[in-house]
């Protein structure tokens, strides 16, 4: 009789275990975390995206509407949001009467308080940035959960309440909130003296891809205010970005130890003298010395170097040669023009190739990569271990040691080959059609509340010779609203039936080590001077600016560090034409960058200062976190034009690629693929001396010319980001 009770007992308790291990987090109306109403101290995960919806605007007059978030967990113990707030979507407020439309960004900071997890405490603040602030807040909260139970209680401060508009949070508030099941949740919350229940259904598991979470919510009023309707329903989705790297101490698995770093390439003629893996690196651990091969009883054969160039053809490589060095191994290079969602993949695809012709050899390998041309990353080392390690994790011996341009020349590396192979599938003879979006929008004006322009870039490349390339890309427009039209209020800005770019450009690596320190190899590596690299564009941008770029990037050492100048003079061919907002009669864009690598977290903290493209000059500060080759990117700049006000603007950036990982070949001499990077970005004024709120457009503007950014696999090419994805290269190799 007491078995019943005894498994009942056991499953209740199961259940109970499965929620605790499975609290779910949702973004509410207010652009935080929380539950309805009100925060707490939980972030959105570490490399999530969450969008919600509801039909709620609490704190309005009007409180029925349109109520968008869109949020990202940016770092460990941050997360940001974007929120739309509108009665009406398509209204102009001008002319028919909106009511209210905000469009505001948010932000939260949390970290846990002990070594269970139980408490968190979290500051953050909402309705940042623009001239109406119809919902800020300032709050600090702290949140204890246990199993399926969690409880909340802080204090907030509004700013700018107004009888039409304020934030429903001020003052004492708590909540808590019950999930006794994986797909339910039960919820109640008190702020400013008025009360709210909720509850929560989230779809199950094997209904959503790995890692999504969707959910829907009704929620009730319990007291009478004016602040929210009686009851509503909300919805949300949450999808994850990518799997983030495991910070110290946080006990996951560490990464492979195969391939690894140097601050110097191995010169000619010395891999077999010197193994890859006992080279040390400042700052790095030395790993196990690799396990000598034997003495192979016939070398590589003519034969064998064809197959492995033929290899590399067929995983869709350019300008491949095949050689030996005087000390008897073979030296490899080959050009990526095909694997533009990241040169990771090309690396990874290119060792597995030389693992497979080569391991029975059981011969040493020195191969360069290149991005149009240009020496973006070496490995040398044994082909049988190489082999080993991309079958096996636990392999004996190091798969190779990796180098950048930053860390030497790798041009040396093959002084003195003998080419079998010289050349094979020249980059000239292959045409690239681009196809990918482009789109303009205005979000959250009084004119309406989501107005768009899309259409769809069409781009043609051929490369010429070493590092040149000549390229044509034409804007095609497929549907706008009615503010974009021709006679809209944005019709300016709206995408035209037009060339967007036709130029030419020439990249080549400066040879600093050999002007500034001949035959000083110590200064040369100490400074980076082989990671100078110089690019020269001319031609029609941004269609209508006629005229040069030119740009300048230095990547010293690991790759933590990147600098970059960048100058031009283009002519604009519409100042006349009478359209407004067409920009200066000459751009003269005179701009210097610099960027910082943090590894651990995979984030990257930009700054810019300078003269921007219509010719405003300022600053502009970034921090960009990657998520695999997802981006995202909070920024925010200051500057103004000659003689009038400073403006300053908040914005966030979302940048992804869109099309294949691997471009699609026709033939031999026609690549068709999509964008590498497809970047779309919404800010706001703040601080604007005027207290106006006007959509300002041409702040802080980037030249519309060819980036050198593309050539190092979007600024991702220093030794330290090779080495931070060890384990794609081998799942490429694979």
């Amino acid at each position: 009789m007491m078995r019943f009770p005894t498994t009942l007992t056991a499953a209740v308790l199961a259940m109970w275990s499965a929620a605790a291990a499975a609290q779910v987090t949702t973004l509410t109306q207010a652009g935080y975390t929380g539950l309805g109403i009100t925060p707490n101290a939980h972030l959105l995960d570490w490399g999530r995206a969450e969008a919600t919806y509801d039909r709620q605007l609490p704190g309005l007059a009007r409180a029925t509407g349109h109520n968008f978030v869109f949020g990202f967990g940016l770092l460990p113990n941050l997360e940001i949001s974007g929120r739309l707030a509108t009665n009406s979507i398509h209204r102009n407020c001008f002319t028919e009467g909106c009511g209210t439309r905000d469009l505001s960004a948010s932000g939260k900071f949390a970290i846990g308080l002990d070594a269970a997890n139980r408490f968190h405490i979290a500051a953050g603040a909402t309705d940042l940035g623009g001239a109406a602030t119809n919902f800020r807040t300032y709050y600090g909260v702290l949140t204890y959960h246990e199993g399926p139970f969690e409880a909340s209680a802080g204090v907030a401060r509004r700013s700018g309440a107004r009888a039409t508009a304020m934030s429903p949070l001020h003052g004492p508030f708590a909540a808590a909130a019950w999930q006794p099941l994986p797909w339910v949740r039960g919820q109640i919350e008190y702020a400013d003296g008025n009360a709210w229940a909720g509850v929560r259904l989230f779809a199950p598991d094997s209904w959503l891809p790995e890692g999504w979470k969707a959910y829907v919510g009704s929620n009730h009023r319990l007291n009478d205010n004016n602040l929210t309707r009686r009851a509503w329903l909300s919805a949300g989705l949450s999808i994850p970005l990518y799997k983030v790297p495991a910070l110290p101490g946080a006990g996951a698995k560490g990464p492979l130890p195969a391939l690894t770093g140097a601050q110097r390439p191995l010169p000619a003629y010395e891999a077999r003298a010197l193994p890859p893996s006992q080279a040390t690196t400042p700052g790095h651990a030395t790993t196990t010395p690799a396990v000598p091969s034997p003495v192979p009883p016939m070398p590589p054969t003519d034969t064998d170097l064809e197959r492995l160039a033929s290899a590399l053809q067929d995983k869709g490589l350019e300008d491949i040669s095949v050689g030996r060095m005087p000390d008897g191994s073979i030296a490899v290079r080959a050009n990526n023009g095909t694997y533009n969602w990241n040169s990771v993949d090309a690396l990874g695809v290119a060792l597995g190739a030389v693992a497979r012709t080569l391991a029975d050899t059981r011969t040493a390998y020195r191969l360069i990569l290149t991005q149009r041309q240009t020496p973006l990353v070496a490995v040398t080392g044994q082909s049988d271990c190489l082999r080993d390690w991309i079958a096996n994790e636990g392999a004996a011996c190091a798969a190779g040691q990796l180098s950048t341009p930053g860390t030497g020349a790798l041009e040396p590396l093959h002084d003195g080959v003998a080419w079998i192979v010289r050349n094979r599938q020249p980059a000239w003879q292959r045409l690239r059609v681009t196809v990918g979006p482009v789109l303009q929008t205005s979000i959250g004006t009084e004119f309406g509340a989501l107005d768009y322009s899309a259409g769809v870039n069409i781009g043609l490349q051929l490369p010429l010779w070493d590092g040149a390339s000549v390229e044509w890309r034409r804007n095609v427009p497929l549907a706008q609203s009615r503010d974009y039209e021709a006679d809209g209020v944005f019709g300016t800005w709206r995408i035209r039936s037009e060339t967007e770019r036709l130029a030419l450009t020439q990249t080549l690596r400066l040879p600093m080590e050999r002007w500034l320190a001949p035959g000083g190899d110590v200064k040369a590596r100490r400074w980076g001077l082989a990671g100078v690299t110089a690019q020269a564009s001319v031609g029609r941008f941004g269609s209508h600016f006629d005229g040069l770029h030119g740009a300048v990037r230095w990547e010293p050492g690991e790759g933590r560090h990147r600098l970059t100048a960048e100058t031009g003079w283009m002519r604009n061919d519409r100042f006349d034409s009478g359209l407004p907002n067409v920009g200066p009669r000459t751009a003269r864009p005179l701009l210097a960058s610099y960027r910082y690598n943090v590894a651990p977290t995979r984030t990257w903290l930009e700054a810019s200062a300078g003269q921007f493209f219509y010719n405003d000059r300022g600053i502009q500060l970034g921090l960009r976190q990657w998520f695999s080759d997802v981006s995202v990117r909070a920024y925010y700049k200051r500057t103004s034009f000659e003689g009038a006000p400073t403006r300053q603007f908040v914005g966030l950036e979302l940048s992804v690629p869109i099309g294949p990982r691997r471009e699609a070949t026709v033939g031999r001499h026609l690549q068709v693929g999509g964008t590498p990077r497809f970047a779309h970005a919404k800010e706001t004024l703040v601080r604007d001396p005027s207290k106006n709120n006007a959509v300002r457009p041409g702040f802080g503007l980037p030249a519309p010319a060819p980036s050198l950014d593309a050539t190092f696999n979007s600024d991702r090419a220093g030794l330290v980001y090779f080495e931070d994805n060890i384990r794609r290269i081998r799942d490429a190799a694979r």
